[in-house]
């Protein structure tokens, strides 16, 4: 694509992936991609700043004309597969795929949990109630809905542990619920800020948890690789939730929070397996 700027927000991890993949796979030769810290004052004056911060932009060089968000996306695999630009413009499709862009970039810094550097342009997106309470609601529903298979298929076989379905879902509602009491303590902001938060810790575990499935039905059950695949997930879990507690400002400014998050996270473990 001649003439054309993808302008990315260089503090996100995806909006870098994602946009590396199009030079990558040749959608975008690789000066077609900018991140905004390195952008041209007279680029950036000729895009809407604060449209950009929810939905990434596409600047013609050429021509001044700016689109954004999944017009800019299908704009450029429509640049090679030209049925798919046909298809995401169809008023359904386009509808689901705006409303699923959405869902995703503003909850973007929910799901990497990276602050902007110092001196950087902040391109965090605006902060949306109705988008940030879907994120928690879909990812709630999926979380519970993964603790069928993975009390049937990882933790069923283990000789210490001996509970029922229903007593697990009833230890995540109680989990569920202790944290919700948690965020009642932050501003609103800040509570779904948490919430969103603790949600990705819990998505996060499942999804490390996924891949022992294929472990499982390759090699059979071995109680003890599934411990040590469990301890690992432990310790990678531990890690990533030092590190977005610290993003949320948790650990700096609530250390009572995190000390009780973690002694109810504990308290489940023992409960499960004691």
């Amino acid at each position: 694509m001649k003439n054309k700027l993808l302008i990315y927000d260089d503090n996100c991890p995806l909006c870098q992936w994602y946009s590396k993949q199009f030079v990558r796979f040749g959608f975008l030769p690789s000066e077609g991609r900018v991140p905004f810290s390195t952008l041209e004052e007279r680029y950036l004056l000729q895009i809407d700043f604060d449209r950009s911060r929810n939905e990434i932009p596409l600047l013609d060089t050429k021509t001044g004309e700016v689109i954004y968000g999944i017009d800019a996306l299908l704009e450029i695999l429509g640049s090679k597969i030209p049925f798919i630009k046909s298809i995401g413009k169809i008023r359904p499709v386009h509808w689901f795929l705006h409303k699923f862009y959405k869902f995703i970039s503003y909850n973007r810094k929910v799901i990497v949990a990276v602050k902007c550097g110092s001196g950087a342009i902040d391109c965090a997106p605006e902060f949306n109630y109705y988008y940030r309470a879907l994120f928690m609601l879909v990812f709630l529903i999926l979380n519970t809905a993964l603790l069928f298979p993975i009390h049937k298929i990882i933790l069923s076989p283990l000789p210490f542990y001996h509970i029922s379905i229903w007593q697990l879902q009833s230890a995540h509602l109680v989990l569920v619920l202790m944290n919700c009491l948690l965020s009642l303590r932050f501003s609103w902001q800040k509570m779904f800020d948490y919430l969103g938060q603790v949600n990705m810790l819990a998505l996060l575990t499942n999804l490390l948890l996924i891949p022992l499935f294929g472990v499982i039905k390759l090699f059979g059950t071995y109680p003890n690789l599934i411990i040590a695949w469990l301890l690992i997930v432990a310790i990678m879990i531990f890690r990533e939730y030092l590190r977005r507690m610290e993003y949320t400002g948790v650990l700096q400014n609530h250390k009572w929070i995190a000390s009780l998050n973690m002694a109810g996270m504990t308290g489940f473990v023992l409960y499960l397996f004691g």
